[in-house]
Parts: C-alpha cells; sequence; structure tokens
C-alpha cells in the first residue's frame, strides 16, 4: 500500500469544531507513578536534619530557608580527633573548631537536637587502639554541646568507617561503644553505626556492632539498591533506629522511607526539592516508585496545607537516565501550570557510570486545580511589579557586568525584556528553576557576592548559571508570581516598596507585599490593570457523551481568549478544565454520566487581566446510546464525533491508503501509537471497532490499550485476544490470529450479558463469565497500538476507529464491517472543485453553489450522522446554481454529506453548531 505522508509527534495546535486543542507528545516512560489526589494516603513522617560536618554556616542558613526553620529537627555536629586531650579536654584548635559549630548551632532554633559524628581530616596516633579515648573524646564533645543549652539524641563514634580515613577497625567502633556503654551521660543517647560510605558494607558493620549500638546508619555514595533499601528493613527489624545521616539527593530519602529510615540529614544544605519534601513529608505520601537497575525514584506527597507535589531525584554517583509517568488516576490537574491533562513525564538525567556524566539531579513540581492555575513560563517577557506597576530593567541598558538591576517606566526597549527558560536537567543537582537573561546583553540576574542577607543588592553578570542566578517562581494569585532565589530562597523586590521610576531592585525574605511579586508579560502586551469585558449568553448543551457550551464574545481589543470552569455544585467551588479558547464553544468531552455540571467563562486579555464571570449555567449529559468517538484519519488524528475526543500522536505516525475513506494510519510498531483522552472509555457497557491490517510479528502487539498499570486494563491484539482486569485474573475472549498483509475488521463489544468478539462481521467468541467492566476502574491512560501490559507496540495499518457507549447488535456489526467504497476511480470523477459549502459550522441553514452545470438527472444529497445513520437525503433539480438546504432539524455535531450527480461523487464534513 502507497505510503501517503508522514507525521512526526511534537506539540501542534488544531481548531476543529467548538474546540481548541493542545496535544503533547508523551515518550513511553520507563516507570509510572499513578496518584489520587484525594486519597487518604500514608504517613511516614522523617526526623529531618541539616549537617556541620562540612563547617559551612551559609549551607545551614540555605537550609533553614528551604526547610523552614522550624523543621530543622537535628543538626549535624562533629567531635574532632586530630590533637590529643590534655587534662580530658581540648586543645586551643579544636575548641576553636567547635565553638565555631555551636556559634552556628545557635542560629536554629532551641528545640533542635544534635547527632554528633568523627571530624576526620586526620586523626592523631593517641587515638589509635585506644578506646577510651576515642569515648574521652565523645564525651567532652557531647558535654559542651549539652551545655550550650542542646539535647544530644545520637553519637557516632567513626564516619564512613569502610572507607578508612584513619579511624580504626570494626574492633575498634566496637570498643568504643562499649565504653559509651559504661558512661551514664550516654544512657539516653543512641549510639549509631556503622555511618558507612558503601551501603554494600552496612549490614557487615552493623551486624558485627549491633549488639551494641542503638540505630543502624548508612550513606549510599556507592553500592546497590538492593543493599540499601534490605538495610533500612533489617535494622528495623531488630528494633533499631533507621538512619541516614548524610542525603545527598532526594532519592536516597525517598527510597528509604519506603523500607524504614526514620532519621535523614541532608548532606551540604537543602535547596527547593529537599526543602519541599521535607514539609511535605509531615503529610501523606500518595504514591511511590523506583528504578532499581537505574539508581533513581519518584514519589507524590500532599503536605499538611494540601499541597500535592510530585518528586524525583537520582544517586549522586550511580544513576542511569530514568523517565517517570505521573498519572492522576482521577482528575485532570496542572504540572507546574501545564494542563489540564493527567499525565506528565519527568526525565532524571544519569550519567553512564560510577562519578561519570553524573548530575545528582532532583526535581520538584507542582500539582494543582481549582479556579486560579498559574500560567506556563517559558518564554520572552517584559516583568511587570504589582506594586508599582513599572517594570524590570537595566539601568541606563548598560551591557556590562555589574550594571545594577532597577524598575522603570515601560518603553519597549529590549533592556526592559527578559527570556525566562526552565534550566537544563543538567544544570546541576535540583533543576526546579529558571534562568533568566536581559534580550539586550544576554547577562542574568545575579545576587552580587552571593549574599544570604536582607537587602542583597540584585545585579546583572555574565550568565554562567551560578545558583545565584538561578530562580523559582512562586505563583502567589491572578498571573502573579514571588521570583525566588536558588542561592537564598529570598524574593526579588522593589526597595521599600518604591513607585518611583529608578527604585532599587533588591533581595528581601517573602512577606507577601506587592512590592514582591511580578507578572510575565509578552513583550507586545500593554501593561496595564484594566479587566476585559465578561462574555455573555453563556448556554449549555447536552449531548449523550458531552456539554457544549457557546457563549457571546467578549467585545475587548486585547483579547488572548477565554477560560471554562466547571463545578459539581451552584456556585462552585470552580476548576479550570480549559484555558486559551480561542472561539466561543467548548466541548467538554469529560464529563460523567449521572452528573449534573455547572460552567462559567472568563475572558483574558494579553497583560492577564481576566473578566468577571458570564453567567453560570448547568447540564447533564443525556446518557443515550452513542457513538462516544470515531478516528477517520483522514490526514489527522481528530474525533469526528460531536463529542471531539481527539487524539495524539506519538513517533512516527504515517498516512497510508486505507479501506475507509482516503487514509488511514501506520504504525511502524517500534516508537508510534495514539494516545487518546483520559475519559474516552469510562462506560459500563461498551463497544470499540476498527479496520486493521497486521504486518506481522509478536503477536502480543497491542491493537489497542486502555488501563492505567498492569493491575487495571483491558487490550485486544492480533494474536486474536481480547482481555480486560481490574486485580484478580485476566477476563478473556479469543479467536484466530488475524491474518497478516490485509484488512480485517475487528469489533469488541461489552453488555450486561457478556462480552463478545467479531472478526468480519462474523462472531468468533463470546462469554458470559467476562463481569468486568471498563466503568469498573475508569481507565486513564489509553493508546491505539500500544497498551500496559507489553512492552511491545503495534506493526501495522489502522483505520475507522470508533467507540460506542453500547453494545453494538450483530446486524449493527455487519453494517459497519461491511467492506465500503475506498475511493474514487477514474470513471467517478470528483466534484470537489465544481462546488463549495458554507458557512462553517452552520446553524439553521446550509448554502451550496456549483460554478459547472450538474447533469440533467440533478443530484441527490445524502447526510449521515456520526453513526452513519443518514438523516437527510434531499434532492436537487438540474440547473440549478445555488441551493439553500434547511438543516433547522439537525442536532449540533458533525455530519457526513454526500453528494452524486450521475457518475460524479463528493464527500464533505459539515459542522452543525448554534
Amino acid at each position: 500500500m502507497k505510503m501517503k505522508k508522514r507525521f512526526l509527534s511534537s506539540l501542534y495546535i488544531i481548531w476543529f469544531g467548538c474546540c481548541l486543542l493542545t496535544i503533547n507528545a508523551q515518550i513511553i516512560p520507563d516507570r509510572t507513578v499513578p496518584f489520587n489526589v484525594s486519597d487518604s494516603g500514608e504517613a511516614m513522617p522523617i526526623i529531618w536534619g541539616l549537617d556541620l560536618a562540612w563547617l559551612s554556616e551559609g549551607n545551614i542558613l540555605r537550609g533553614m530557608a528551604f526547610m523552614g526553620a522550624d523543621r530543622v529537627d537535628l543538626v549535624r555536629s562533629s567531635f574532632t580527633p586530630t590533637a590529643p586531650l590534655v587534662d580530658g579536654e581540648l586543645q586551643s584548635v579544636e575548641l576553636g573548631r567547635l565553638n565555631e559549630r555551636l556559634d552556628i548551632i545557635a542560629l536554629l532554633n532551641p528545640e533542635t537536637k544534635v547527632v554528633l559524628n568523627c571530624d576526620h581530616p586526620t586523626v592523631d596516633p593517641w587515638f589509635d587502639g585506644h578506646a577510651a579515648r576515642w569515648a574521652q573524646l565523645i564525651d567532652v564533645t557531647t558535654r559542651h554541646h549539652q551545655e550550650a543549652g542542646r539535647t544530644v539524641v545520637t553519637v557516632s563514634p567513626f564516619n564512613e568507617p569502610d572507607y578508612g580515613w584513619g579511624q580504626g577497625s570494626m574492633l575498634d567502633f566496637y570498643n568504643i561503644a562499649g565504653e559509651l556503654r559504661d558512661n551514664p551521660r550516654f544512657d539516653n543517647i543512641r549510639i549509631s553505626g556503622g555511618n558507612t560510605l558503601n551501603n554494600d558494607e552496612a549490614l557487615n558493620w552493623y551486624n558485627f556492632l549491633k549488639s551494641r549500638l542503638d540505630e543502624g546508619n548508612t550513606h549510599q555514595l556507592a553500592g546497590s539498591f538492593d543493599n540499601y533499601a534490605h538495610f533500612y528493613e533489617t535494622v528495623r527489624a531488630n528494633g533499631h533506629h533507621a538512619t541516614n545521616d548524610e542525603l545527598h539527593n532526594v532519592m536516597e530519602a525517598m527510597v528509604g522511607v519506603e523500607y524504614g529510615m526514620q532519621t535523614g540529614i541532608w548532606w551540604g544544605t537543602a535547596e527547593l526539592a529537599r526543602g519541599e519534601f521535607v514539609k511535605a513529608s509531615d503529610g501523606e505520601r500518595l504514591a511511590y516508585a523506583e528504578h532499581r537497575p537505574n539508581w533513581t525514584a519518584a514519589s507524590v506527597y500532599r503536605n499538611p496545607e494540601g499541597k500535592v507535589q510530585a518528586f524525583g531525584g537520582t544517586s549522586e554517583r550511580m544513576a542511569v537516565t530514568t523517565s517517570y509517568r505521573f498519572v492522576s488516576l482521577e482528575r485532570d490537574v496542572y504540572f507546574d501550570g501545564h494542563g489540564p491533562q493527567r499525565e506528565y513525564t519527568m526525565v532524571l538525567p544519569g550519567g553512564t557510570g560510577y562519578q561519570a556524566g553524573q548530575t545528582n539531579a532532583e526535581r520538584v513540581v507542582n500539582i494543582t486545580w481549582g479556579d486560579d492555575i498559574q500560567p506556563v513560563i517559558d518564554g520572552r517577557y517584559v516583568l511587570v511589579n504589582r506594586h508599582s506597576g513599572l517594570v524590570m530593567e537595566v539601568a541606563n541598558g548598560a551591557t556590562n557586568a555589574g550594571a545594577n538591576l532597577q524598575q522603570g517606566i515601560n518603553n519597549g526597549a529590549i533592556y526592559q525584556q527578559w527570556n525566562v527558560r526552565p534550566v537544563d536537567s543538567r544544570v546541576g543537582g535540583d533543576f526546579s528553576y529558571f534562568s533568566m537573561t536581559a534580550v539586550h546583553s544576554g547577562k542574568a540576574p545575579d545576587i552580587l557576592n552571593w549574599s544570604l542577607n536582607n537587602g542583597g543588592n540584585i545585579i546583572v553578570w555574565d550568565d554562567v548559571k551560578g545558583v545565584n542566578q538561578q530562580w523559582y517562581l512562586d505563583y502567589a494569585e491572578d498571573g502573579w508570581f514571588y521570583i525566588r532565589s536558588r542561592h537564598s530562597a529570598k524574593c526579588l523586590e522593589i526597595a521599600n516598596s518604591s513607585s518611583s521610576a529608578g527604585a532599587n531592585i533588591q533581595q528581601w525574605d517573602k512577606d507577601g507585599g506587592a512590592n514582591q511579586q511580578w507578572r510575565f508579560l509578552p513583550i507586545d502586551a500593554p501593561v496595564e490593570f484594566e479587566a476585559p469585558d465578561s462574555p455573555e449568553d453563556l448556554s449549555a448543551t447536552a449531548n449523550a457523551e458531552s456539554i457544549q457550551l457557546d457563549w457571546s464574545a467578549s467585545p475587548a481589543s486585547d483579547l488572548k481568549g477565554y477560560t471554562v470552569f466547571r463545578a459539581e455544585s451552584a456556585g462552585g467551588p470552580y476548576s479550570t478544565i480549559a484555558r486559551n479558547i480561542s472561539g466561543t464553544s467548548f466541548v467538554d468531552h469529560s464529563t460523567a454520566s449521572g452528573t449534573v455540571y455547572y460552567y462559567t467563562v472568563k475572558a483574558t486579555d494579553h497583560s492577564l487581566n481576566t473578566s468577571a464571570s458570564a453567567n453560570e449555567v448547568s447540564a447533564m449529559t443525556t446518557g443515550d446510546d452513542t457513538m462516544v468517538a470515531q478516528f477517520q484519519f483522514e490526514e489527522n488524528f481528530l474525533d469526528s464525533s460531536v463529542n471531539l475526543n481527539h487524539a495524539k500522536a506519538n513517533g512516527e505516525v504515517d498516512f497510508v491508503e486505507g479501506p475507509i475513506g482516503a487514509s488511514a494510519i501506520g504504525l511502524n510498531g517500534s516508537d508510534s501509537f495514539l494516545q487518546l483522552p483520559p475519559t474516552i472509555a469510562n462506560q459500563q457497557e461498551l463497544s470499540i471497532a476498527t479496520w486493521v491490517y497486521w504486518n506481522g510479528g509478536a503477536s502480543w502487539q497491542p491493537i489497542f490499550g486502555f488501563g492505567n498499570d498492569l493491575t487495571q486494563y483491558m487490550y485486544l491484539t492480533p494474536r486474536l485476544r481480547f482481555a480486560i482486569k481490574n486485580g484478580g485474573t485476566e477476563q478473556r475472549l479469543n479467536g484466530s490470529a488475524l491474518p497478516t498483509g490485509q484488512w480485517a475488521h475487528v469489533v469488541v463489544t461489552l453488555s450486561e450479558s457478556g462480552a463478545e468478539l467479531y472478526v468480519n462481521g462474523e462472531l468468533v467468541d463470546t462469554s458470559q463469565d467476562i463481569v468486568v467492566r471498563p466503568l469498573d476502574f475508569k481507565p486513564v491512560l489509553n493508546y491505539i497500538g500500544r497498551g500496559e501490559h507489553t512492552a511491545a507496540l503495534f506493526n501495522g495499518r489502522v483505520d475507522d476507529f470508533r467507540i460506542y457507549n453500547y453494545a453494538l447488535t450483530p446486524e449493527e456489526v455487519v453494517d459497519i464491517s461491511a467492506s465500503p467504497v475506498t475511493g474514487l476511480t477514474d470513471s467517478e470523477p470528483d466534484l470537489s472543485d465544481t462546488f463549495s459549502v458554507w458557512p462553517t459550522p452552520a446553524n439553521d441553514v446550509l448554502n451550496l453553489s456549483f460554478s459547472q452545470p450538474l447533469n440533467q438527472n440533478g443530484l441527490d444529497i445524502e447526510i449521515y450522522n456520526m453513526n452513519g445513520r443518514m438523516v437527510m437525503n434531499p434532492f436537487i433539480s438540474s440547473g440549478a446554481e445555488t441551493t439553500i438546504l434547511n438543516i433547522s432539524g439537525l442536532p449540533n455535531g458533525i455530519y457526513l454529506l454526500k453528494l452524486f450527480s450521475g457518475s460524479f461523487v463528493s464527500t464533505r464534513k459539515i459542522v452543525v453548531s448554534r
């Protein structure tokens, strides 16, 4: 069969019927993380700490800023075996080092407790083999912390002893622990070990020492995932406290808590992903997934304030690039403003080997819904301050490094324009941030001298992607953001809340002030704050499986589009179900049968000002037997039913000749498939019908697959097997395998009486024992050419893919499986160039005009609905040049119009919309 056209998957926007549709291609993920935002979840609290083994006040201040000072439960301090004790006391250098730590610890809350381990730049020979001297050093260091008002909860005689550092052997550790056991000071202080660098060594040390330990402890800088997980399981089974006192990535925390870790202390500091994970861990975990061979993990949490977030992380030294697909099972959501959608893929970069190409990648993504959703930021903008209405600019338009950042009156200059982009995932560490560069110079806003202080000045500098040049966008409301530093967590603000041009931009703790809030406006948008007029005359029309909304346009001259809101009770609360609709109609196909929905619409201009709401309307789908979707693949992936359940393509999809209409799709079996909307199969009864041309290969290739995971799915393969599962055992229909190299028509029906499988109009299998229905598990991940049950993809062609919300009768199956006319022949010329049809969409009348005389026998017209039923059959006499058809009796929807004049024939698709 001749290939007609190739479609490469990408992001594209189409206008079809009543809906503006944004389609995103999705890669095939390595792991899936399904979640329900309303689940009760699982409480998995963690005791959190910061680290002072790396002696840095800045690390502590930054960690407090991102975690919240009230969530720093612990601080890891140290004893220093670099010189002998004199008269039982530290010498001056060691005491000075300890006092430096104590001064930093004083910055923390009084309730913050202390854990101690060994700071080992060197080990003085005075300690070698002398357990009592080690124990005395730990004792005096503990006493100093207690005298400073701190509670010490854990001591670890050695740190990473498997790596050495000159500390001693397992037996030395064992003997030191024995000395501490005999010291009353440690009666209520846990003894922890062995704090191994390589988690493959963790159990060796722990098992040797455990009779004198209260706590098992390991780091994760080498070793296997299996041993890391098993270590915590073993420690908890022994009744001991489980700890990682040197977390290098949020992945280690996610995996640790899954298998029993109770305490986690961040090495270095905490930035955004780590800080948000700390807060989230006080709430409930909704989902978790891991990839053991790749040393990566992901999770979804709801924090105590109800904020839902997705987290991903990698091993600092051993990760392999991994993709995680987060799937919202119960509702559409927005992922950092992207949506509404059910799934979001996070790609976590890894390396090529141990400490080879690793980036220690981690990330947090906000999952939101409701009536105020943040805009997606990625482009060129003018940044407007909420307090002053002035814009961010480089002083005097300077291009030199060190030029000051200030606010000014918008004048359209390029030194007032900024490229704002998500940082590359390999920027290093956490990649939850954005970079900003001045359009005129390429310089980046930069915190002068890496200040952590309120009032720290902001300049521009060469864009080196330093952490003091990266920013995270903390959404406030109504299109306004706080712009916060990766370095300090402080906000960019107008100094002294000035409204004057030239006022300085500095950093400050978030205080909610309007002088800290910014809008990102397109560079050609006016800087103004007047809301557009509301749309009017909102109406709702109920279809069998969808609800169509129509409204009168807002008269605003600067209109960007419309936002559609839906609620399940009058007056709300509302959720945003569509944004940036450019027309005045929208079809909501995510409805559930039997539910009354309430709708309103707002207009938005290019300056992100939003109108008041239109009038509220309500509707409920009729639930009549109907076609839910029909994909004819006429050079597109559009649903030609009234429900507009359009598909999206992944990989390379070819348009080829097919048995129905002008084209079908060709799937290559390696990377191509179509993704369907998440609610398309939520039916108690169902029929799926399609033409299939199988190229051969693995018999388990899915023709279609609808599901959520490996426990909830349904699929059809060319083997020929249909299976459906909702936990438990697969329920199946079977037949003889489809032939290769030729078209076959297949139909699956599910009804109250059971299930049936047809091929080419003939029943090949039936079962009354199949009792699972798609509505039982509401499949979200729905595909043509792909399934959840197998990694194989379909290799072949598909045409006229239909979904019905009822079980087709045998007669209907025969009717739709009959071989139709596949195209025009040389003896049947096309009328396309000789007539036109308008308007589209049409209301109550349809105009047809002809540029050439009709056949003397006149013109027959047949109009079919999307169920294939003829609904009109008018006749036009010969000699007519223009004809008006009265279509007022046709419901809103999409129809097929066929014209016949002697041997001439042509087909047009028409839309009726009122």
